[in-house]
Parts: C-alpha cells; sequence; structure tokens
C-alpha cells in the first residue's frame, strides 16, 4: 500500500507544470506543459502500473491507475496468460463507479472465478472501476466535447462513466501483450447498462455480454420513474409506459457489436432487461439472450471464495460461465481455443 500511495504522489507530482527556467515536459513526442491533462485524446494516456501477487495463484495483476480524458484516474486490474501474446482480452465490471482501487483488488483477490476461467482459456482478462454516475445525466447528454486550448477541458457536459469505459478499451488496446481487434466486455447492472450506451457511442469493442442491465436511462425511462422507491417492472408490458421506443430505437440502431444478454428470471426489473431483447431484435441487431433462475444479482460475475478461501460456483453459475466463454469463442477466440 506504501509503494502504492508513493507511485501516485509520483504521478500528480508529474502532472504539475514545470518550475520557471525548466523545459517545458515532453507529452507523446510534443512539447507541452503537463498541467491540464493529455493533449491530445487520440494519444495513448498515462498510466501508473504496480505489479501485486493474486492469492493462490501465479499468474499476477497489473494494478493500473490510468489517467482518463479530463485528466482524473481510474483504477484497473489487468492479468494475463502465461506468454509473448498478443491475447484477446475480456473487461469485466459491475455496478455504480466511484468505489476505487478497493474494489478493483477485491474482485480481482477474492471474486476472480470467472476471470479464473477466462484465463485458463488464454484470455487476458481485466477488472474496472471508473467515476460514479451522473444520474440521469446520459438522457440529455450531448456527444462530449473537448476544449483544446487548455488540452482536454470538457467544453459541453460533465465527463460520464461510460466516457471512462471507452477510455479503458483503448487504453488496453495499446497494450503490446493485447490483439486490439479481440476486445470483450462483460458487465453486469449498471456496468451492463454503461455497454448499451457506450456501444450506441461507438466503442471500440468486438463482442460484449450484457448481464441484468440497468437500461433505464439507455430506453430513455422516466427518471421520476425509476427514482421511486423499490421499482418493480417483471415484464414487458408494465415497463413500456414508462419508456421512449423513438429514443431508444435510435441508439440501437447505432450498435454494431454482437451481445449476448443474460438475465434472470426473477429480478425485479426483468422486464427492462427484456425490454432490450425485444427492441434489438426488432431493430434486428446481433443479440442473443438466455436468464437463469437464481438468487445472485451477478451471478456471472459475482462468485466469492467461501470463509476457506476456495471458489465453489454453484451448477447455474457453472453453466452460464460456459455459455460465456462459448460466446466470446465464436466471437474473437483465443489461440487456446482454437488449437
Amino acid at each position: 500500500m506504501v509503494r502504492t500511495l508513493a507511485l501516485v504522489c509520483c504521478g500528480v507530482w508529474c502532472l504539475q507544470a514545470p518550475v520557471a527556467g525548466q523545459e517545458p515536459a515532453k507529452v507523446f513526442g510534443l512539447e507541452q506543459t503537463k498541467a491540464f491533462g493529455p493533449v491530445r485524446v487520440t494519444e495513448p494516456w498515462e498510466s501508473i502500473v504496480v505489479t501485486e501477487a493474486v492469492p493462490n495463484s501465479d499468474i499476477p495483476a497489473e494494478i493500473t491507475l490510468l489517467e482518463t480524458v479530463d485528466g482524473l484516474f481510474t483504477p484497473i486490474g489487468i492479468r494475463r496468460p502465461k506468454g509473448r501474446g498478443p491475447f484477446p482480452i475480456v473487461l469485466f465490471f459491475t455496478g455504480n463507479g466511484g468505489s476505487g482501487l478497493a474494489h478493483v483488488r477485491d474482485y480481482i483477490n477474492n471474486r476472480a472465478y470467472t476471470m479464473e476461467r477466462f484465463l485458463k482459456e488464454g484470455y487476458a482478462v481485466g477488472f474496472l472501476n471508473y467515476r460514479a454516475e451522473s444520474w440521469f445525466t446520459y438522457t440529455v447528454a450531448p456527444p462530449l466535447r473537448l476544449g483544446r486550448q487548455q488540452a482536454n477541458q470538457a467544453t459541453n457536459r460533465p465527463v460520464l462513466e461510460y466516457d471512462d469505459l471507452m477510455t479503458i478499451v483503448e487504453y488496453v488496446k495499446r497494450l503490446p501483450y493485447v490483439d486490439p481487434n479481440r476486445v470483450g466486455l462483460v458487465g453486469n447492472s449498471h456496468g451492463g447498462g454503461m455497454i448499451l450506451r457506450a456501444a450506441a457511442e461507438g466503442i471500440g469493442a468486438r463482442a460484449a455480454i450484457v448481464s441484468e442491465p440497468d437500461a433505464s436511462e439507455f430506453l430513455q425511462m422516466k427518471e421520476a420513474v425509476f427514482a421511486a422507491d423499490n421499482p418493480i417492472y417483471r415484464t414487458v408490458e408494465s415497463v413500456a409506459p414508462h419508456l421512449d421506443k423513438e429514443v431508444a430505437m435510435e441508439r440501437i440502431r447505432r450498435i454494431t457489436l454482437p451481445i449476448l444478454l443474460m438475465n434472470r428470471d426473477q429480478d425485479e426489473l426483468q422486464g427492462l432487461f427484456e425490454t432490450v431483447y425485444v427492441w434489438m431484435k426488432e431493430a434486428g441487431k446481433t443479440i442473443t439472450r438466455v436468464s437463469f433462475d437464481h438468487p445472485v444479482h451477478g451471478y456471472i460475475i459475482r462468485v466469492p471464495r467461501d470463509e476457506t478461501g476456495v471458489y465453489r460456483p454453484d451448477r447455474i453459475q457453472l453453466e452460464a460461465i460456459q455459455m460465456a466463454l462459448d460466446f466470446f469463442k465464436a466471437q474473437m477466440p483465443s489461440e487456446h481455443s482454437t488449437r
């Protein structure tokens, strides 16, 4: 922990403007002070990487603090199979953002069964965090504009969490051991809704699994309805009056990547999940849907160690994880899966 904090402090110091009389810092081949963040979002971002051991594994994690488009840093934990690659990579994330590095470490160290399965099949994996959501901003958000007079100053709206996701995808595509044409996403709950929004905005991924997605903003749900205590919409018919189909379909038509939608039979928002499938099929998009009767929201990702430190996924989780592996093997196979 001390070493990590020291590196972070070093990273912050490097962001300061040069002392008077010193040469300006050279950033990405350009002479430019670093006071306002990176020069262009099309170039690689700054990153601070610390390698940490993972319990009961000989594959460590690269705990990474990645600079996002407005100069803030977000944490990622990346692991890769042994060898040189390039490997396909699958990025996992769940829930709202803002929980920071502790959240990433917890999943890397204590809830990594699904990621371990992907590692064994020749995939690099990453677990992500991002800034906390700005409540229902996406429903009114125009495309992000960044000013050049002060590097990447946001000029027309705040940077949102799905903007961080898009930055992370572009970063991992530049890693020397990653095949940039084989980047997959697995997002649960709010993370699943982020995938839908980012996909409509052109995220550079190859394929995605959307697990029990909070699609309220994506489907232009009425904010007051979703903000009510314990909203329950178990059917497509019950949620339809509260959505704006015209706006939602315009977003859906912009999606190009294949999606596997993994739902949960008894979820109180199953109607919202199912609407995503029905409308995407109506738009002619490549989407497959499965639904399982499981008590855990996020069953595809949330397999914890037990009190003895052992992962014990149940039968449904094993079936769902195998289905996830088969989906990515079909869309972006690893060298292991093509042997």
